[in-house]
């Protein structure tokens, strides 16, 4: 799934949104490789397994091209 730059900036701008920071602070983590945002507000296995997901590229491919990963893009992006 490739997104283009104004998909991704809608993305982060919900995902920080719930994460309780700002779309830069967020990028900035996102850029830099952690994830500490994100991982603090998870349930520990949950937490666990996305650590495993992001440290393994093929995984995260994986997930990112399932149809519950397509469907709840399209539904944060307004169902384009």
């Amino acid at each position: 799934m490739n997104l283009n730059q104004k998909q991704l900036e809608a993305l982060i701008a919900i995902a920080s949104k719930k994460l309780g920071t700002t779309p830069q602070a967020l990028e900035q983590e996102l850029k830099k490789g952690t994830f500490d945002r994100a991982l603090e507000g998870m349930p520990k296995p949950q937490a666990a397994m996305l650590q495993q997901a992001l440290a393994n590229p093929k995984i995260a491919e994986q997930i990112l091209s399932s149809p519950q990963a397509k469907e709840i893009f399209k539904k944060l992006v307004g169902g384009k």
